[in-house]
């Protein structure tokens, strides 16, 4: 939790089966409730304030930030993907936002985050250097990211990766360093057995 607070980007690496998913929820409910609850005593507002998505070789920029649509007419509009609309949902208030990547390095991360390798670094978290978009001259003059686009300061981002895909080794540096990286061992992880199947969790063990 310490890594989280202090980078603002976390990824939770380990091998399958080690509760990565589960922890990076129960991290987000901690620092959405201001560490009163787990997960599953969210309220309904403070889930609305965690995003979840799942990259996958097909995932790409136009669904991570921002990309063109069609529209029933035979045209194209431009629309947000689901990171860009959650940081706009961020804006709305002061209170911690948190964002799970799950499979994180699934994706082709260059192609996915674009210029928001950028943006998620933590020395240029809110609106102190907006960056351009590649679809920056189709964002409306009432957009909130109408002079660019950046991460607000109450986002925190938490990815999610199993260490023995192999495309782990093709994973940018450029976004490698700008997160703190902990790994999830199984032997740290026996007691999720014990509240998520206690009828089972010793043959489990």
């Amino acid at each position: 939790m310490k890594l989280l607070l202090s980078k603002k980007n976390l990824v939770l690496t380990g091998a399958p089966g080690t509760g990565k998913t589960y922890a990076a929820r129960q991290m987000a409910a901690y620092i959405v409730s201001g560490g009163t609850k787990d997960f599953d005593s969210l309220s309904d507002d403070e889930k609305k304030r965690i995003g979840f998505t799942q990259f996958h070789p097909s995932y790409d920029y136009s669904d991570f930030v921002e990309g063109l649509r069609p529209t029933k007419d035979g045209g194209f509009v431009r629309e947000d993907g689901v990171f860009k609309e959650f940081c706009k949902d961020a804006l709305k208030d002061d209170k911690d936002h948190v964002f799970i990547i799950d499979e994180i390095n699934r994706g082709e991360l260059s192609k996915i985050f674009g210029e928001l390798f950028f943006a998620i670094d933590p020395g240029y978290r809110g609106n102190k250097k907006p960056i351009k978009t590649q679809y920056q001259n189709l964002v409306p003059q009432n957009d909130p990211f109408a002079n660019g686009f950046f991460v607000p300061d109450n986002v925190f981002i938490i990815g999610t990766m199993n260490d023995i895909d192999r495309s782990v080794e093709s994973m940018d540096f450029a976004i490698r360093r700008r997160f703190a990286w902990k790994e999830i061992s199984a032997d740290e992880r026996e007691s999720m057995l014990a509240e998520i199947i206690p009828q089972w969790a010793d043959n489990a063990k």
